[in-house]
């Protein structure tokens, strides 16, 4: 199934759509498989009360800049809604963009991470209704990823997910149609970014804001050779002085940011492996490793982890989106799939 990205401002054609609010970004489709918008899961409240200023990429924008009367919140982390409040009000802006004005209540087919707890799904439906959806459905991710990217989810064939986030990493082994083992850990996009600033400090004596971290994280790191030079310039302060910098920058600056981080993602990926039954982990032998979320865009990601884990490895197509797919699919008129995915 594939997204067709259009004018976010354009009014739904049916009353149903498919939600992926992660820590990172708000993803919202139509039932006919139209991106009605896709911005980050970023709010900027008044200080003190729950009165939207901005929400999605401008309110990520205001991010380092703020006034002390601006309080920015990303109220979704490591999958679960931490404020809920906060996560209401953006929700509830964001799906002003794109909702009929006719006062239709909309049906929500809306991603969860596969590690909440009972309570914490119940918060995540709870704070989508309270935005103004009148029916929420909850897909697991796992299972969303895995349908987007063409398996039959219903064989008895072991498969094995590692889905990256911005603030968690989920790794999942599907069988018979439901998730028969999951663990996750909070390392996602956000701890590369992270990682990336730390080594630049290090490194450099350079401080950079968090929207630099991303750019220099997507722009400039490979976990391999890659086939041609990366530069970047990257723009922050002198640590020691306080005075702007810019540095012209390539991929050889960022050798070994990210070992830390990879060796955890290696970690999660290889404990899911022995926690697994032994004729499953036979089945990934063959199948192997299926990356999806917006952290499996790092370049070189997938070669790292064949190398290290031994097994092959593949991005699926347009990988922070794979879970929307599977959350349109629930929305389809095949209803044994959506047994599958909603149960």
């Amino acid at each position: 199934m594939s997204l067709r990205l259009r004018n976010p401002l354009k009014m739904l054609r049916s009353n149903a759509v498919a939600l992926d609010m992660g820590s990172g970004q708000t993803r919202i489709a139509s039932r006919e498989g139209d991106v009605l918008l896709d911005e980050p899961s970023v709010v900027a409240l008044e200080h003190g009360g729950t009165t939207v200023l901005v929400a999605g990429a401008e309110a990520k924008s205001y991010i380092g800049k703020a006034p002390e009367r601006i309080r920015l919140v990303r109220p979704v982390e490591a999958g679960a809604v931490l404020d809920f409040d906060a996560a209401r009000e953006m929700l509830r802006t964001l799906l002003s963009r794109v909702a009929p004005s006719d006062g239709t209540r909309l049906k929500v087919c809306a991603v969860v991470a596969q590690g909440l707890t009972d309570l914490a799904r119940r918060a995540f439906a709870g704070c989508v209704k309270a935005a103004g959806a009148g029916k929420v459905d909850l897909v697991r991710a796992p299972l969303a990823a895995a349908v987007s990217a063409g398996l039959d989810i219903a064989q008895p064939k072991g498969r094995l997910l590692l889905g990256i986030g911005h603030g968690l990493a989920e790794a999942s082994v599907v069988c018979l149609g439901d998730v028969v083992h999951s663990e996750t850990i909070r390392c996602g996009a956000r701890a590369f970014h992270e990682a990336v600033a730390r080594h630049l400090a290090e490194r450099h004596k350079i401080a950079i804001g968090e929207n630099m971290a991303e750019q220099a994280t997507l722009r400039l790191f490979c976990a391999e050779e890659p086939a041609e030079p990366r530069r970047l310039t990257i723009t922050g302060k002198y640590a020691e002085t306080g005075t702007p910098c810019a540095l012209e920058l390539t991929h050889v600056d960022l050798d070994g940011a990210l070992d830390g981080v990879l060796v955890e993602l290696e970690g999660l990926a290889r404990s899911v492996m022995e926690h697994a039954p032994a004729e499953l982990v036979a089945d990934i032998g063959e199948t192997g490793l299926l990356l999806y979320g917006g952290g499996a865009q790092l370049c070189g990601l997938e070669n790292r982890l064949s190398q290290r884990l031994g097994l092959p490895v593949i991005v699926v197509q347009d990988p922070s989106r794979a879970c929307l797919r599977g959350a349109l699919a629930a929305l389809g008129p095949d209803q044994n799939l959506r047994k599958q995915l909603l149960r």
